[in-house]
Protein backbone atom coordinates (compact mmCIF):
# COMPACT_ATOMS: atom_id res chain seq x y z
CA UNK A 1 0.00 0.00 0.00
CA UNK A 2 2.64 2.73 0.86
CA UNK A 3 4.56 1.34 -2.34
CA UNK A 4 1.54 2.42 -4.91
CA UNK A 5 1.50 6.25 -2.19
CA UNK A 6 4.92 7.02 -4.37
CA UNK A 7 3.96 5.32 -7.39
CA UNK A 8 3.90 8.25 -10.36
CA UNK A 9 0.36 8.71 -11.42
CA UNK A 10 -0.35 7.55 -15.57
CA UNK A 11 -3.10 9.76 -15.92
CA UNK A 12 -4.80 7.72 -18.70
CA UNK A 13 -5.58 3.80 -19.06
CA UNK A 14 -2.80 1.47 -20.13
CA UNK A 15 -4.82 0.78 -23.31
CA UNK A 16 -4.98 4.83 -24.32
CA UNK A 17 -1.30 5.41 -23.54
CA UNK A 18 0.22 2.20 -24.98
CA UNK A 19 -2.56 3.39 -28.57
CA UNK A 20 -0.81 6.58 -28.43
CA UNK A 21 2.79 4.90 -27.81
CA UNK A 22 1.92 3.14 -31.29
CA UNK A 23 0.65 6.42 -33.74
CA UNK A 24 3.83 7.96 -32.30
CA UNK A 25 5.71 4.27 -33.59
CA UNK A 26 4.00 4.51 -36.52
CA UNK A 27 5.17 7.89 -37.28
CA UNK A 28 8.65 7.18 -36.53
CA UNK A 29 9.04 3.88 -38.42
CA UNK A 30 8.32 5.74 -41.87
CA UNK A 31 11.17 6.68 -44.27
CA UNK A 32 13.09 9.80 -43.54
CA UNK A 33 11.77 11.55 -46.70
CA UNK A 34 8.44 10.82 -45.57
CA UNK A 35 8.43 13.13 -42.12
CA UNK A 36 9.26 16.21 -43.53
CA UNK A 37 8.53 17.63 -40.38
CA UNK A 38 11.31 15.60 -38.61
CA UNK A 39 13.44 16.66 -36.61
CA UNK A 40 10.59 18.43 -34.82
CA UNK A 41 10.18 21.75 -32.98
CA UNK A 42 8.13 22.83 -30.30
CA UNK A 43 6.02 25.13 -32.18
CA UNK A 44 4.69 27.71 -29.67
CA UNK A 45 2.31 30.61 -29.83
CA UNK A 46 5.28 33.35 -29.49
CA UNK A 47 6.30 35.97 -32.77
CA UNK A 48 9.47 33.61 -33.88
CA UNK A 49 6.34 30.95 -34.70
CA UNK A 50 4.45 33.07 -36.20
CA UNK A 51 5.53 35.94 -38.16
CA UNK A 52 4.23 38.70 -40.04
CA UNK A 53 1.31 40.78 -40.30
CA UNK A 54 -2.39 41.64 -42.07
CA UNK A 55 -4.22 43.70 -42.82
CA UNK A 56 -7.65 41.61 -43.29
CA UNK A 57 -8.87 38.77 -41.39
CA UNK A 58 -8.68 36.04 -44.02
CA UNK A 59 -4.89 37.82 -44.68
CA UNK A 60 -4.07 36.66 -41.16
CA UNK A 61 -6.02 33.72 -41.34
CA UNK A 62 -3.27 32.79 -44.46
CA UNK A 63 -0.35 34.17 -42.41
CA UNK A 64 -1.15 31.44 -39.70
CA UNK A 65 -1.52 28.64 -42.52
CA UNK A 66 1.40 29.64 -43.84
CA UNK A 67 3.34 29.31 -40.79
CA UNK A 68 1.86 26.20 -39.68
CA UNK A 69 2.90 24.31 -43.00
CA UNK A 70 6.27 25.75 -42.69
CA UNK A 71 6.40 24.04 -39.18
CA UNK A 72 4.83 20.71 -40.57
CA UNK A 73 7.44 20.65 -43.81
CA UNK A 74 4.65 20.48 -45.99
CA UNK A 75 5.26 24.23 -47.80
CA UNK A 76 6.17 22.67 -50.93
CA UNK A 77 3.21 20.56 -51.40
CA UNK A 78 0.77 22.11 -53.16
CA UNK A 79 -2.20 23.90 -51.45
CA UNK A 80 -3.97 27.25 -50.73
CA UNK A 81 -6.60 28.54 -48.43
CA UNK A 82 -9.63 29.33 -49.52
CA UNK A 83 -11.02 32.58 -48.49
CA UNK A 84 -14.62 31.99 -46.57
CA UNK A 85 -17.77 32.18 -48.45
CA UNK A 86 -16.42 31.11 -51.86
CA UNK A 87 -17.60 27.86 -53.43
CA UNK A 88 -16.45 24.64 -52.08
CA UNK A 89 -14.51 22.23 -54.78
CA UNK A 90 -15.60 18.57 -54.54
CA UNK A 91 -14.93 16.25 -53.05
CA UNK A 92 -14.64 17.71 -49.74
CA UNK A 93 -12.87 15.71 -46.48
CA UNK A 94 -14.49 15.16 -42.88
CA UNK A 95 -12.15 17.92 -42.01
CA UNK A 96 -13.17 20.43 -44.69
CA UNK A 97 -10.27 20.42 -47.38
CA UNK A 98 -10.60 19.81 -50.97
CA UNK A 99 -8.80 18.74 -53.68
CA UNK A 100 -8.96 19.92 -57.37
CA UNK A 101 -6.29 19.79 -60.23
CA UNK A 102 -3.73 18.32 -58.13
CA UNK A 103 -4.04 21.57 -55.50
CA UNK A 104 -5.52 20.82 -52.22
CA UNK A 105 -7.85 22.96 -50.97
CA UNK A 106 -8.15 23.89 -47.30
CA UNK A 107 -11.58 25.23 -45.91
CA UNK A 108 -12.20 27.51 -42.41
CA UNK A 109 -14.44 29.18 -40.05
CA UNK A 110 -13.73 32.43 -39.86
CA UNK A 111 -14.90 32.10 -36.28
CA UNK A 112 -11.38 30.62 -35.44
CA UNK A 113 -9.91 34.53 -36.37
CA UNK A 114 -10.88 35.31 -33.24
CA UNK A 115 -9.24 32.15 -31.73
CA UNK A 116 -6.14 31.90 -32.98
CA UNK A 117 -4.59 28.68 -30.76
CA UNK A 118 -7.75 26.92 -31.87
CA UNK A 119 -7.14 27.96 -36.12
CA UNK A 120 -3.04 26.72 -35.62
CA UNK A 121 -4.75 23.56 -34.18
CA UNK A 122 -7.10 23.26 -36.48
CA UNK A 123 -4.59 23.65 -39.79
CA UNK A 124 -2.17 21.28 -38.14
CA UNK A 125 -4.81 18.78 -37.59
CA UNK A 126 -5.98 18.71 -41.25
CA UNK A 127 -2.30 18.94 -42.57
CA UNK A 128 -1.77 16.04 -40.17
CA UNK A 129 -4.47 14.12 -41.79
CA UNK A 130 -3.18 14.76 -45.53
CA UNK A 131 0.03 13.68 -44.25
CA UNK A 132 -1.69 10.30 -43.27
CA UNK A 133 -3.44 10.02 -46.42
CA UNK A 134 -0.11 9.61 -48.42
CA UNK A 135 1.22 6.80 -46.17
CA UNK A 136 0.65 3.70 -47.18
CA UNK A 137 0.80 1.61 -44.24
CA UNK A 138 -2.17 1.80 -41.98
CA UNK A 139 -2.14 3.75 -38.93
CA UNK A 140 -2.57 1.59 -35.51
CA UNK A 141 -6.06 1.33 -35.13
CA UNK A 142 -7.49 3.64 -38.35
CA UNK A 143 -10.84 2.16 -38.31
CA UNK A 144 -12.79 5.02 -37.10
CA UNK A 145 -10.07 6.88 -35.76
CA UNK A 146 -9.28 9.23 -38.50
CA UNK A 147 -9.48 12.37 -36.99
CA UNK A 148 -8.13 11.26 -33.17
CA UNK A 149 -4.79 10.34 -35.19
CA UNK A 150 -4.43 13.51 -36.90
CA UNK A 151 -4.68 15.17 -34.08
CA UNK A 152 -1.58 12.88 -32.56
CA UNK A 153 0.23 13.33 -35.71
CA UNK A 154 -0.02 16.90 -35.63
CA UNK A 155 1.39 16.65 -31.68
CA UNK A 156 3.86 14.66 -33.02
CA UNK A 157 4.39 17.28 -35.72
CA UNK A 158 5.08 19.88 -32.93
CA UNK A 159 1.84 21.38 -32.67
CA UNK A 160 0.53 19.55 -29.11
CA UNK A 161 0.25 22.93 -27.18
CA UNK A 162 -2.26 23.96 -29.53
CA UNK A 163 -4.16 21.20 -29.60
CA UNK A 164 -4.16 20.41 -25.83
CA UNK A 165 -5.13 23.89 -25.43
CA UNK A 166 -8.19 24.21 -27.98
CA UNK A 167 -9.55 20.22 -27.45
CA UNK A 168 -12.86 21.15 -27.03
CA UNK A 169 -15.34 18.41 -28.07
CA UNK A 170 -18.51 20.46 -27.23
CA UNK A 171 -18.57 23.74 -29.98
CA UNK A 172 -19.39 27.04 -27.82
CA UNK A 173 -20.79 30.03 -29.52
CA UNK A 174 -20.26 33.41 -27.71
CA UNK A 175 -22.54 35.94 -26.93
CA UNK A 176 -21.95 39.83 -25.91
CA UNK A 177 -23.39 38.98 -22.83
CA UNK A 178 -21.40 36.34 -21.82
CA UNK A 179 -18.22 37.05 -23.46
CA UNK A 180 -17.76 33.27 -24.62
CA UNK A 181 -15.59 32.62 -27.53
CA UNK A 182 -16.85 32.70 -30.69
CA UNK A 183 -15.25 30.09 -31.71
CA UNK A 184 -13.56 26.46 -30.65
CA UNK A 185 -12.07 23.68 -32.55
CA UNK A 186 -14.08 20.34 -32.73
CA UNK A 187 -11.62 17.80 -31.31
CA UNK A 188 -11.67 14.02 -30.74
CA UNK A 189 -9.01 13.37 -28.43
CA UNK A 190 -10.11 14.84 -24.67
CA UNK A 191 -7.77 17.63 -23.12
CA UNK A 192 -6.07 14.75 -20.56
CA UNK A 193 -4.94 12.84 -23.73
CA UNK A 194 -3.17 15.37 -25.96
CA UNK A 195 -1.81 16.67 -22.80
CA UNK A 196 -0.44 13.06 -22.18
CA UNK A 197 0.80 12.88 -25.90
CA UNK A 198 2.36 16.39 -25.88
CA UNK A 199 4.50 14.92 -22.69
CA UNK A 200 5.56 11.88 -24.25
CA UNK A 201 6.51 14.08 -27.33
CA UNK A 202 8.73 16.23 -25.32
CA UNK A 203 10.35 13.11 -23.73
CA UNK A 204 11.04 11.58 -26.58
CA UNK A 205 12.60 14.56 -28.36
CA UNK A 206 14.24 15.86 -25.40
CA UNK A 207 12.28 18.87 -25.05
CA UNK A 208 12.85 20.09 -21.40
CA UNK A 209 9.30 20.10 -20.31
CA UNK A 210 8.95 23.59 -19.19
CA UNK A 211 8.99 25.21 -22.73
CA UNK A 212 5.58 23.29 -23.47
CA UNK A 213 4.33 24.09 -19.72
CA UNK A 214 4.81 27.66 -19.40
CA UNK A 215 2.15 28.24 -23.38
CA UNK A 216 -0.24 25.34 -21.34
CA UNK A 217 -3.35 26.62 -19.73
CA UNK A 218 -3.45 26.58 -16.22
CA UNK A 219 -6.25 23.43 -16.04
CA UNK A 220 -3.50 21.09 -18.23
CA UNK A 221 -0.65 21.99 -16.49
CA UNK A 222 -0.67 19.63 -13.71
CA UNK A 223 -1.82 16.66 -16.19
CA UNK A 224 0.96 17.49 -18.47
CA UNK A 225 3.12 17.45 -15.19
CA UNK A 226 1.98 13.99 -14.04
CA UNK A 227 2.10 12.60 -17.94
CA UNK A 228 6.03 13.92 -18.09
CA UNK A 229 6.39 12.36 -14.72
CA UNK A 230 5.03 8.60 -15.45
CA UNK A 231 6.67 8.64 -18.90
CA UNK A 232 10.49 9.05 -17.51
CA UNK A 233 9.54 6.66 -14.29
CA UNK A 234 10.67 2.83 -14.37
CA UNK A 235 7.16 1.89 -15.54
CA UNK A 236 6.67 4.47 -18.06
CA UNK A 237 9.98 3.24 -19.88
CA UNK A 238 8.99 -0.64 -19.95
CA UNK A 239 5.55 0.59 -21.27
CA UNK A 240 5.40 -0.65 -24.75
CA UNK A 241 3.56 0.91 -27.60
CA UNK A 242 -0.13 -1.45 -28.45
CA UNK A 243 0.44 -4.44 -30.64
CA UNK A 244 -1.02 -3.51 -34.34
CA UNK A 245 -2.10 -6.07 -36.72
Amino acid sequence: MLARLFQPDPVLDVDTREWIRAVFAWVDRQPAADRPFDPPTLVQPIREHFPGEADSPHGMAEQVFASVRRHAGLEQRAARLAEPGGLAPQPVTALGAASTGGERIFHYDPQLIGNRQALVGTFAQELAAWWVEGIREPAPAAEGNADAIAELVATRMGFGIFLANTAFRVRVNGCGACKGPSADRDADLGRDELAWALALFCRDHGIAPARARAHLESPLRTTFRKAWRYTGSREGREERPAATA
